[in-house]
C-alpha cells in the first residue's frame, strides 16, 4: 500500500521481509495491471530520423510508479529499455524504449496568406482582417508486417487555430498528439492544418487614391466601401484648394512686406533735393498703395482662414460618421 507525503510518497508493505546478514534482495514493491497502449511517437524536432516506439501508459494501480529504468517484452523476446520519471495514479504517460525502424516518415510545410475576409471601419480607422494558413503534411510509410499507430506529436502554438475536422487525442506539455494509424506495407499522408488571424489598420484621414485602387483590385473593400472613401477623398481636395489659396495670399503678403522694407531703406537715403522730393513722393504713394492691399490681403485670408476651418470639420465629421462593418 501507498501514501502521499507532500509531493513524496511512501510503501507500507504488507509482509515483512528478512535480508541475511551480507546478502541483498530485490523485493516487488507493486504487482498491477496497468493501462498501456504501443505506438509509435514521432516529433519533428526530437532529432532521430525514425519514429520512436513506445507505451503509453495510463497508471490504473492506484499507487504512484517510483522512476527509474523499465524493460519491455514481447512475446517473451527483449524489445527495449528506456528511463521514465514517477507516475502518479490515473496519470497518463509516454514512455519511449526503442526506436521504430520499419517506419519512414518525411514532412513538408506550405503557408499562405488568405485575402482580406472582413472589413470594419469605426472613428477614423479601417480595419482588414485575414488569415495566415500553414499546413503541415506527414507522410509515413510502414514496411513491417504489423500495423503502427503513429502518435505525432505537433507543436502547440498560441496564435494559431486548428481547421478541418482533425482533432488531436492528448494536449499535453506543448504538444498536440493526433493518432494515425498506419497499415502494413502503406504510405499515409496526414495534414495538420491551422489558420494565424491577422489585422492591417489605416487611418481614413492618410487613405490615397491609389490605395483605394489597391483594396479594390484586392478585393479587400466593397463598392459601398469604395463611394464612402472617395467621398471624402474629394471633401479632402476641398480643403487642399482652400489651403493652396491660403498659401498664395501668405506668398503675395511676404512679398509686399520684402517691397516694404526695400521703399523705406531707399526712403532713409534721400537728402531733399527736387529729384529726390519727386522720388519720396512716388515711394510714400507705392507705400501706401501696399497698405491698401495688405488690408485686402488680410481680410481675404480671414474669409479663406473660415472656409478651410468649416471645409475641414466636415471632412473630420464625415471620417466620424463612417461606419462599416462587412464580412467579405
Amino acid at each position: 500500500s501507498g501514501q502521499e507525503l507532500g509531493d513524496l510518497f511512501e510503501y507500507k508493505l504488507k509482509d515483512p521481509i528478512t535480508i541475511q546478514k551480507n546478502k541483498s534482495a530485490l523485493v516487488p514493491i507493486v504487482n498491477s495491471a496497468v493501462g498501456a497502449e504501443k505506438v509509435s511517437v514521432w516529433n519533428d524536432t526530437a532529432g532521430p530520423a525514425r519514429p520512436q516506439r513506445a507505451l503509453w501508459l495510463e497508471n490504473t494501480s492506484g499507487l504512484t510508479l517510483d522512476g527509474g529504468s523499465f524493460s519491455v517484452l514481447e512475446e517473451e523476446t527483449f524489445a527495449g529499455e528506456g528511463i521514465f520519471e514517477a507516475i502518479r495514479p490515473n496519470e497518463k504517460r509516454l514512455v519511449s524504449y526503442a526506436t521504430d525502424l520499419a517506419v519512414t516518415v518525411g514532412s513538408r510545410r506550405n503557408t499562405e496568406q488568405q485575402r482580406v475576409t472582413r472589413c470594419t471601419i469605426n472613428k477614423g480607422t479601417m480595419i482588414h482582417q485575414s488569415e495566415l494558413r500553414e499546413k503541415k503534411t506527414y507522410t509515413f510509410r510502414n514496411e513491417d508486417a504489423a500495423a503502427r499507430t503513429i502518435l505525432v506529436e505537433h507543436p502547440v502554438r498560441p496564435e494559431y487555430r486548428l481547421r478541418g475536422e482533425v482533432k488531436p487525442a492528448e494536449i499535453a506539455a506543448g504538444w498536440m498528439r493526433f493518432r494515425v494509424p498506419v497499415g502494413s506495407k502503406q504510405t499515409v499522408e496526414f495534414m495538420v492544418e491551422e489558420a494565424r488571424p491577422l489585422e492591417s489598420s489605416f487611418a481614413v484621414s492618410n487613405i490615397t487614391s491609389e490605395q483605394i485602387v489597391a483594396f479594390i483590385e484586392g478585393r479587400a473593400i466593397t463598392p459601398a466601401i469604395e463611394q464612402a472613401l472617395r467621398r471624402i477623398l474629394e471633401r479632402k481636395a476641398e480643403v487642399a484648394v482652400l489651403e493652396a489659396r491660403k498659401q498664395a495670399r501668405d506668398d503675395e503678403q511676404d512679398k509686399i512686406f520684402d517691397d516694404q522694407q526695400r521703399l523705406r531703406e531707399n526712403l532713409k537715403s534721400l537728402k531733399g533735393s527736387a529729384e529726390e522730393k519727386a522720388l519720396l513722393q512716388r515711394y510714400t504713394q507705392q507705400l501706401n498703395a501696399q497698405e491698401t492691399k495688405l488690408e485686402q490681403l488680410r481680410q481675404e485670408m480671414t474669409r479663406v482662414d473660415a472656409d478651410v476651418a468649416k471645409a475641414q470639420a466636415a471632412v473630420d465629421q464625415a471620417i466620424e460618421e463612417l461606419v462599416f462593418d462587412v464580412k467579405l
